[in-house]
């Protein structure tokens, strides 16, 4: 016995310890899953804003090329640092000279880019170019990169190409597109053969992303920072959890080991006291009184022997002898001959308060007829108090053990107050030292603050989800043409600002179920709907039932938005399971209380659906 309770011991604190290590290790997934998803967006974010900066320059050096073109090139004075280019002797016009004497030259617009980013492009560290796989002037030669994209132009496989790649160690962002020839461009090129429409090379820009990749380190840095103190807090409210949860289980251990230690003294004494045993003759008297029994009831022998049986019951009480008018009534054993056994009879003692007993009773039969009779009784006082207690340590055990089913609401319930703390002394800090942070730093307070927010929406959401089988209401019959109303008039505003219509006939038929549960049903479902809907369409949502022939009540809610791919048909009935591209508020868990909902009244749910042609979410409940 001791062994046994030893390893049911072990065994609590050992799922206790599985428990909490899980707990660890899926908060520390969920953090880390959020952190992963911060980097990788910043990162996106970084490249995004590079690329967008390189097409703005881009399309400043595609204007400055055309105009050029537009205007057959541009006379520039002669100087040091712009010669006639000999690439241009081809032009019988290239150098002319102003009637008051000044010589200009011709600039092609490949001339004016290199000149303009040779003098400019280390002042904004962005570089831009005009290339061609058959330059007029070798400096316009590409370089590796633009060799292979110019390639790729020739061959007409695409006009643009955008890339990360690093110059000289450093990353950059370069962007290419083709430049098609244009009337313009022939009084430069029209020699190399080229005609209107021809690929004739490309404009390129590189953008260097070390500016951006410093933005991204510091963003980097308050993220990990946010994420390591969400995490702390999540850690300490699991430790915390689980040393409540410990000691309960101490006090478990204890309560349960005293109930085994007096259910083991009440063995010994029924076994070490002997019992009480009275003989009685056919007509209840008592004609024998044995020595247990005098010690158990304190009167002698001598001083009972002789009385009727009857006289040692406590008046009330139903033991195998009663007050009676007539001989052989007041044992059952007498008349019926059958050995009996009756427990929680009151037998009086000397000077004490009558015992209760356990009394069994075997007839003493010669030659066919019953003499007399047996009577064996032993005290169950000790083994009453002892169910009694026992009956109160179990009712004990039976709340601790409710208390450990609650133990991830503890936790989340605990967690929910440092993250309101951090959430408050965020906005402390903001407010108060407003004035001194710079931009990056109330953009890290901004990331922080609705972190904590998130996590707190979702701690609540798995609160409502882990409750929904343990603190549901009683099943009574439901009217769903109100609970429809009641779940409508809920999402009423979201329903307006989507401009959606919610189409209900009036005879839904009646169902059995927990109330607030199945509004909470329709409530997740509708808002779906409104939240899921196409945005080239106004929302329209039906929902319908029917009475099944087996008697059970079938719903429907259908919609006509962006729809579901069949592959997560499935997936989506999982918690924090988020299918597709669509960003709305939430936390994933909507569905899987739906689920869960359907599930405790005994039902399932499916849903049909197809993408970009609506959804209808099917379950049953009991009638």
């Amino acid at each position: 016995m001791h062994k046994a309770f030893a390893d049911k011991t072990s065994k609590r604190f050992t799922q206790l310890r599985h428990l909490v290590v899980a707990a660890v290790v899926g908060w520390s997934l969920l953090v880390g899953g959020s952190l992963s998803w911060n980097l990788l967006n910043e990162i996106r974010q970084a490249q995004e804003l590079a690329t967008r900066e390189a097409r703005v320059h881009f399309n400043k050096d595609l204007a400055f090329r055309r105009w050029a073109t537009l205007h057959g090139g541009v006379y520039v004075p002669v100087d040091e640092r712009t010669q006639p280019s000999p690439w241009l002797s081809h032009i019988p016009d290239r150098d002319v000279v102003t009637d008051g004497g000044v010589h200009l030259t011709l600039m092609n617009p490949a001339f004016m880019l290199r000149q303009v980013m040779e003098e400019y492009a280390a002042d904004y560290g962005v570089h831009g170019r005009i290339t061609s796989l058959l330059p007029l002037n070798p400096a316009n030669s590409p370089d590796g990169w633009e060799q292979g994209v110019l390639e790729r132009f020739a061959r007409h496989e695409t006009d643009e190409v955008t890339e990360l790649v690093k110059v000289d160690g450093q990353p950059q962002i370069r962007l290419m597109r083709a430049m098609v020839t244009e009337i313009g461009c022939l009084k430069c090129h029209a020699h190399q053969g080229y005609e209107v429409g021809d690929v004739r090379g490309g404009i390129g820009v590189a953008v260097p992303l070390a500016g951006y990749l410093a933005l991204q380190r510091h963003a980097t840095i308050a993220q990990s920072i946010t994420h390591a103190v969400i995490w702390l807090v999540g850690i300490g409210g699991i430790g915390f959890g689980a040393n409540r949860s410990r000691r309960r289980i101490l006090e478990e251990i204890k309560d349960e080991g005293r109930l085994h230690e007096l259910s083991h003294q009440n063995q010994m004494i029924l076994n070490s006291v002997g019992e009480g045993i009275v003989g009685i003759d056919a007509q209840c008297r008592i004609i024998f009184f044995s020595p247990s029994a005098s010690h158990i009831l304190g009167w002698p022998a001598d001083e009972i022997l002789g009385h009727k049986f009857h006289e040692l019951i406590e008046p009330g009480s139903h033991v195998e002898g009663q007050p009676c008018p007539g001989v052989n009534t007041c044992c059952p054993t007498l008349i019926s001959g059958q050995g009996r056994q009756s427990a929680g009879e009151l037998l009086r003692r000397k000077d004490a308060p009558a015992l209760p007993v356990e009394v069994q009773s075997a007839p003493v039969v010669e030659d066919g007829v019953v003499k007399g009779a047996v009577l064996v009784f032993h005290d169950i006082s000790e083994r009453q108090d002892s169910e009694r207690r026992r009956h109160e340590l179990l009712e004990r055990l039976e709340r601790s053990n409710r208390d450990l089913q609650d133990f991830a609401y503890v936790v989340s319930h605990d967690l929910q107050e440092p993250l309101r703390m951090v959430s408050s002394y965020l906005g402390l800090v903001r407010r108060r030292y407003d004035e001194k942070l710079d931009d990056d730093g109330r953009e890290f307070i901004e990331f922080a603050v609705d972190g904590a927010k998130r996590m707190s929406r979702m701690i609540a959401d798995l609160v409502d989800f882990s409750r929904v089988e343990t603190r549901g209401a009683t099943f009574v019959p439901v009217d769903m043409n109100k609970v429809v109303a009641d779940a409508q008039a809920n999402l009423a505003l979201a329903i307006e600002e989507a401009g959606a219509t919610v189409a209900v006939p009036a005879d839904l038929p009646a169902a059995l179920g927990d109330r607030e549960q199945l509004v909470r049903l329709l409530q997740n479902l509708i808002g779906n709907a409104v939240k899921f809907r196409a945005p080239e369409r106004p929302a329209l949502i039906t929902i319908g039932g029917r009475v099944r022939d087996d008697g059970r009540r079938e719903y429907w809610v259908t919609d006509n938005g962006i729809g579901i791919a069949p592959e997560y048909h499935q997936r989506i009935f999982m918690i924090f399971q988020r299918v597709g591209t669509v960003k709305v508020d939430g936390t994933g868990i909507g569905l899987a209380v739906v689920k869960r909902i359907v599930e405790r009244h005994d039902g399932e749910i499916h849903v049909e659906s197809q993408v970009g042609a609506g959804a209808t979410f099917r379950f049953d409940l009991p009638g």
